[in-house]
């Protein structure tokens, strides 16, 4: 009963934080400005992340200090890591820092996790060699920092993606018998208090200070060691968990290689970006996504039910439908670029008669019958 206690307390402040860093954000004109991967319109306060991660730690400390269940040294590395990504994030939401510096301070805090023994060990029956759990792990967790910070372009998108995913994790090392559930809920319960605030329309935005915290938490948490099942799937599970931004970020960084931009680059291109083109609303595109990512996150707890082998036949079909979602979906849109950047609508008839073979098989029926 008393951990529902550090979960509620981590709900209040985040609910209390709010309000008082958009006030503080519009006295000192901190707002969100307009970029190419950026879809708002308006002066939307920035630094909602603040409130997330205030929430949390306080709530986190509180609850570690009180218990006597918890080992607070095993949390320590985690924590201050997470907290030197935080700082420097919100540094550079207000001084916008060089790419590189924003990488030697994320390599830094990889670096605290996994030389403290925090990494990935296996995947499946693989047994990962020391050096490729440390190359794998480092790779891990710079990805997932960048990834859920690339997807933050929409009212309530990131915070939706964090939420369900840190609940799940929560969930599974409460089944597992891991104290880490606590952590999970308190963070999951900073989140809801801010999600409250950037729900569309969005009063507030969290900002690379919440999505890059939040990103390295969802990478790291993880890597706590549990039970035999849940060590076994464990790598599928957090791929199949963070399947929107990663599969996304993948697809960011293969379409600018490929357009010989700089992988840092923003665009219009991300996944919220295609539904939009494809006459989505801001809502329904949200909406969509999270229905999917609640659908992911529930085949990871039936998963943990089957055991290792039926569990990872499960992931391994949770994998297989998003690669087939994200396909059909940059298919399509790609289709409604190049009907939109036609030159005359004769083109753009073309275009659709020669992308969809049952339309023209229907033009020809209609001729038939003229």
């Amino acid at each position: 009963m008393t951990t529902y206690i550090f979960i509620g307390l981590s709900l209040v402040l985040s609910l209390i934080f709010m309000p008082i860093i958009i006030k503080f954000c519009k006295k000192f004109n901190l707002y969100d400005y307009q970029s190419a991967r950026k879809i708002h319109s308006g002066n939307i306060p920035r630094l909602g992340g603040i409130g997330i991660v205030f929430a949390f730690f306080i709530s986190t400390v509180v609850y570690l200090i009180t218990t006597k269940e918890v080992n607070i040294t095993n949390y320590i590395p985690i924590l201050l890591a997470g907290l030197i990504i935080f700082v420097f994030a919100i540094v550079d939401d207000l001084l916008n820092l060089p790419a590189l510096v924003k990488l030697i301070v994320q390599l830094i805090a990889v670096s605290i996790v996994t030389f403290n023994g925090y990494r990935f060990t296996q995947i499946g029956f693989w047994h990962l060699p020391t050096i490729v759990s440390f190359v794998f792990s480092f790779g891990w967790i710079l990805g997932v920092i960048n990834a859920y910070n690339l997807i933050d372009g929409l009212d309530g998108l990131c915070g939706s993606l964090s939420i369900t995913t840190i609940i799940t994790m929560g969930i599974l090392y409460t089944l597992a018998g891991n104290k880490e559930g606590v952590i999970c809920f308190i963070l999951a319960a900073a989140i809801l208090g801010f999600l409250v605030y950037n729900w569309p329309p969005a009063k507030i935005f969290m900002g690379d200070n919440g999505s890059q915290f939040l990103g390295f938490m969802i990478a790291t948490i993880p890597l706590y060691t549990s039970d035999e099942v849940l060590e076994y799937n464990k790598f599928m599970i957090m791929l199949i968990l963070t399947a929107f931004p990663v599969f996304d970020t993948i697809a960011a960084i293969w379409r600018r290689l490929r357009d010989k931009k700089p992988i840092m680059s923003p665009d219009r291109s991300h996944l919220h970006h295609k539904l939009l083109n494809l006459n989505y609303t801001k809502k329904n595109a949200l909406y969509l996504i999270a229905f999917l990512q609640v659908l992911l996150c529930a085949s990871v707890v039936i998963s943990y039910f089957l055991g290792k082998a039926k569990g990872f036949a499960i992931l391994l079909e949770s994998m297989a439908f998003m690669i087939m979602f994200f396909s059909i979906i940059h298919y399509t849109n790609r289709k409604v670029l190049m009907i939109q950047n036609a030159k005359t609508p004769e083109e753009a008839a073309k275009i659709k008669i020669l992308d969809d073979p049952v339309t023209e098989e229907n033009s020809e029926k209609e001729e038939i019958k003229d």
